[in-house]
């Protein structure tokens, strides 16, 4: 059956009220009649597009620099949103947690879509990042996890070490810029 109702979700991989968001739409799709009805779409945003690839640190330490609070202050700020998540039937981990930018993650994303596994990379990544500690900033991790929902490693790989799908992810942001989204889940 064909879907009927196209529902597009602009959100950040390390970003977790989103992982949060996923949930509770999935939930609900899950209650819902017609869901085999309904085809989601995960649009690229970017929370913050200037966190380098190697970005070293904690999330704590992230979070104190980018808000102008203390360690402790991001500290309660992470341990409100985990207890948020575990509501939501998620175990978050953001002491593990590192910073990354998530453009290429973005990036294998659309090469996903074209695969018919966006869904299952997009719910490994944010797994990764915020219960595993993942590195989302490095490339071989990165291909680590498509390998494990599926994908050619060699073809991830190759994604990521050209710029496929970069101007794929710059259309996303862009729509997201268009429609005014300045936060995420959208």
């Amino acid at each position: 059956m064909e879907p009927t109702v196209q529902l597009e979700v602009f959100s950040d991989i390390v970003c977790p009220w989103c992982y949060i968001g996923k949930r509770h739409m999935e939930a609900a799709l899950a209650d819902f009649p017609h869901a085999d009805s309904v085809e989601v779409t995960y649009r690229s945003f970017q929370l913050d597009p200037t966190t380098p690839k190697d970005a070293t640190g904690t999330t704590t330490e992230y979070l104190a620099a980018k808000y102008g609070v203390s360690e402790d202050k991001a500290r309660q700020m992470n341990e409100r949103v985990t207890a948020v998540a575990a509501d939501a039937g998620l175990d978050y981990r953001l002491e593990d947690a590192h910073p990354a930018n998530t453009f290429d993650s973005h990036r294998l994303l659309h090469f996903a879509a074209t695969q018919g596994k966006q869904a299952e990379l997009k719910e490994r990544l944010m797994a990764a990042y915020f219960m595993e500690g993942a590195l989302l900033g490095d490339a071989e991790a990165l291909v680590a996890l498509a390998g494990e929902v599926g994908l050619d490693t060699d073809a991830a790989r190759a994604v990521l070490t050209g710029e496929d799908y970069a101007e794929a992810v710059q259309e996303d942001l862009s729509l997201a810029r268009a429609f005014g989204v300045s936060g995420v889940p959208f």
